[in-house]
């Protein structure tokens, strides 16, 4: 009895631990490149939150490969804050790069 619940807290304090990790990067999806505003004008387009830039990668990628619009484009911003409508972030990676 003592082995299961010392294994249930454990489990438990693992999974909450996991669930406390902030994501470091944001997905900005533009459907269509034509009309890209800069990164500070773009906290409409946050298309998701992701722990690492491959997560990020994959996902704006997926999206592109599903997407109609040939004009399609993603970047993915680290440490991006909104503050109100402006959008800062660290730095961004473009889908190019």
């Amino acid at each position: 009895m003592k082995l299961r619940l010392v294994c249930f807290i454990s489990f438990l304090s693992l999974g909450l631990t996991a669930c406390t990790d902030s994501p470091e990067w944001t997905l900005l999806y533009y459907p269509s490149a034509a009309a890209k505003p800069s990164v500070e004008q773009s906290a409409e387009f946050i298309s998701g939150y992701y722990a690492s830039v491959e997560q990020c990668h994959a996902k704006g990628k997926g999206l592109l490969r599903l997407s109609d619009d040939k004009n399609a484009d993603y970047v993915c911003g680290h440490l991006c804050v909104a503050d109100g409508k402006t959008l800062v972030c660290q730095s961004q990676i473009s889908s190019a790069e």
